[in-house]
């Protein structure tokens, strides 16, 4: 190789590393963006996996840098012959050994800037909450979160549930049951009308009939729909199928918002299927059936188990919810301007502690108007004079697991001895309808609405004291008695 050769190659050598390292720089900068691409890719991922590919597509750019990479291993190559041939002629490389040097400092640069083998960046896990559910996770999974969260907001510490709830817990299993534990992408709107529609056929009170024993409510739908019309039994209401649909609505509408991407199951209009048992509204209870029940709580023989005799006078006359009378006790009997009455929004008392009362509404911690006629009936003084534990009024079904429940049943037993039940329609609830009625009509439905702890409808309404004020108890307490009601044996004990 000639002095001249060995010129001429290593100025175009020069010339091309010039322009590999000027194409370094434009290099190193899409390198850095690509770099921040697939990492966005990476995250995008994560949070909607339909996107999934972009990651793939970026890396598809790396082939460009992979082919540079083997054009300066030519260069590199070249180089190598270049200088073979230098060492041989010690008065050549003398002459050009710093052109030479110069070259292979620059090829060395480049090829750290350039050459290096392109390796993905690891990509750091995004920090998420153990509880964050994807469209992988199962219903039943991400359901629980939900409902758990609930639960503790609601009732800390509190082991026994409120009764909605329960009513979420057992609408939530129940969707479970019908339509299936699956992961979350897999749900469609329509599966709460294949919900609703197997509902529909689920006999009520199933747990009465041994055909249905070890069955699933599906197959307890299937098998009611499929016996002789004169053997099958009454399906539940539309109340409750409706009831069901609207708590599951509301757990998927909490598992969707911290999931991207899956259906709008919440607004889909569900047609309730015939199947389902017409509703039925509840009545005030007929005024004669009220005499027929007074007379028999009034008898001696009823008055030895006095938890139970009370309740159907107490209900009429304060309007308040079985559920909220089994819970009175005597320390909720106070005095306003000198008008005793029961104020529930008192902590229970249980052993020297005290536990929050479980309501129904926000609207039923409210004080009650006490009438006169209790007093003469002889219930007040019963009430504070009462001796069972924790000063509980009603205090017999406080052995009970579920104490309204065990009072609503006896109620039921009772009303249906003396031939005034009607299913689900004159009950002891029907008290409080005619409750609302008397008060409606002599104090208006501004004072009906506070003393049962309704709701006030309307801005308007809702302005001003939320609950009775000491002249709307005397009001209250003015009211005639209900008209054609016969408190005469309750008067004459």
């Amino acid at each position: 190789m000639t002095r001249d050769v060995l010129t001429t190659t290593l100025a175009a050598l020069s010339a091309e590393l010039a322009d590999a390292k000027s194409q370094a720089s434009s290099l190193n900068i899409q390198m850095a963006k690509l770099r921040a691409a697939r990492r966005e890719a990476f995250y995008e991922e994560q949070e909607q996996p339909e996107n999934a590919g972009r990651l793939q597509q970026l890396s598809a750019h790396v082939g460009p840098l992979n082919e540079r990479r083997k054009q300066l291993a030519a260069l590199q190559e070249r180089l190598g012959r270049i200088g073979q041939a230098l060492a041989s002629d010690k008065t050549a490389w003398e002459a050009e050994r710093a052109t030479y040097e110069s070259v292979v400092g620059i090829l060395g640069r480049v090829e750290r800037q350039i050459a290096a083998p392109v390796v993905a960046e690891p990509v750091p896990e995004p920090e998420t909450d153990e509880r964050a559910a994807k469209p992988t996770t199962l219903l039943s999974v991400a359901g629980r979160a939900i409902l758990d969260a609930r639960k503790a907001a609601l009732n800390p510490g509190d082991k026994k549930a409120s009764r909605y709830e329960e009513r979420l817990e057992t609408s939530f299993a129940a969707f479970l049951d019908v339509v299936g534990d699956k992961p979350l992408s897999y749900y469609l709107p329509l599966h709460m009308q294949d919900f609703a529609t197997a509902l529909a056929r689920v006999p009520t009170n199933r747990t009465k009939f041994k055909i249905f024993d070890g069955l699933s409510l599906k197959e307890m739908g299937e098998k009611n729909a499929n016996l002789p019309l004169d053997q099958r039994k009454p399906c539940l209401a539309e109340t409750t199928v409706a009831s069901s649909l609207s708590e599951v609505k509301n757990i998927w509408s909490r598992v969707a918002a911290g999931v991207p991407g899956l259906r709008d199951m919440a607004a889909y209009r569900v047609t309730m299927p015939k199947d389902a048992e017409a509703s039925i509204d509840r009545e005030p209870l007929a005024v004669n059936s009220v005499n027929i029940w007074f007379r028999d709580a009034a008898l001696p023989k009823r008055m030895k188990k006095p938890h139970k005799a009370w309740l159907p006078l107490v209900g009429y006359l304060t309007g308040m919810r079985l559920a909220e009378l089994v819970y009175l006790q005597k320390t909720d009997i106070v005095d306003i301007e000198g008008n005793q009455i029961f104020d529930l929004r008192r902590p229970l008392l249980i052993k020297g502690e005290e536990i929050d009362r479980p309501l129904k509404t926000k609207t039923s911690k409210r004080i009650v108007a006490i009438h006169p006629l209790l007093h003469e009936c002889g219930f007040v003084d019963y009430a504070k004079n009462v001796r069972t534990p924790d000063g509980f009024v009603f205090g017999h079904f406080q052995n009970a697991d579920d104490p309204p429940d065990a009072a609503g049943k006896q109620m039921a037993n009772w009303m249906q001895d003396l031939g005034i039940h009607e299913r689900q329609r004159q009950v002891f609830h029907s008290l409080r309808h005619s409750a609302k009625d008397w008060f409606r009509d002599h104090v208006g439905e501004r004072l009906a609405d506070k003393q049962c702890g309704h709701a006030l409808n309307g801005v308007s309404a809702r302005y001003g004291a939320k609950i009775l004020k000491p002249a709307e108890v005397r009001k209250i307490m003015a009211m005639p008695a209900p008209e054609d009601v016969d408190f005469s044996p309750f008067l004459a004990m």
